[in-house]
């Protein structure tokens, strides 16, 4: 007698769980966060300490609402909680000029997947030396003038050329989002 298999197929569900929507909204966590306080190394504290709070928050968050704008609010209050820790140091924003910055992230957020497609179809699109720029400055977060020493230039010229490089993505992605 045959009997059929017990089926361990996942249930269906109509959108993404939350742990998909934190994993999903990563790189975009960590830009609003590094857009608020300008510093790349306690961006990345702040984004695990916001990681955290999501995840002790999680059952206050209600599938199907705006995890853009709930995540964007934690991780706020958590480069306030910083910024209180740091106390005085050399660079210190004004708390109205943080939320004031926070508000206009907020307003531009909805567009950043669009926009960070066109960013991507813009790069392809480049010279491949201007692409090999971008991506040594931007994405390897060398200087100028180690480029222009690894290239065989002048550091001037590697400036220009760079600046050439962020002009035309710049029309590219502006081209792209209009549409």
């Amino acid at each position: 007698m045959d009997s059929p298999l017990p089926q361990n197929d996942p249930p269906e569900r109509d959108g993404p769980d939350f742990a998909e929507l934190m994993a999903d909204h990563q790189p975009r966590l960590g830009a609003y966060i590094r857009s608020l306080i300008g510093d790349e190394h306690s961006s990345k504290d702040i984004l695990q300490e916001t990681n955290i709070t999501m995840l002790k928050k999680s059952k206050d968050f209600t599938l199907g609402t705006n995890f853009t704008a709930w995540s964007f609010r934690i991780a706020f209050f958590e480069v306030l909680t910083w910024r209180r820790r740091m106390g005085r140091s050399r660079l210190r924003y004004d708390d109205a000029l943080v939320e004031s910055l926070a508000g206009a992230i907020e307003e531009v957020a909805p567009g950043y997947d669009q926009r960070l497609d066109a960013l991507g179809q813009c790069l392809r699109q480049l010279p491949d030396r201007q692409r090999e720029i971008i991506e040594r400055r931007y994405l390897k977060s060398e200087s100028v003038q180690w480029i222009a020493a690894e290239m065989g230039c002048n550091p001037n010229a590697t400036s220009q050329l760079l600046f050439r490089a962020r002009a035309a993505l710049l029309k590219c992605v502006l081209a792209k989002s209009v549409r």
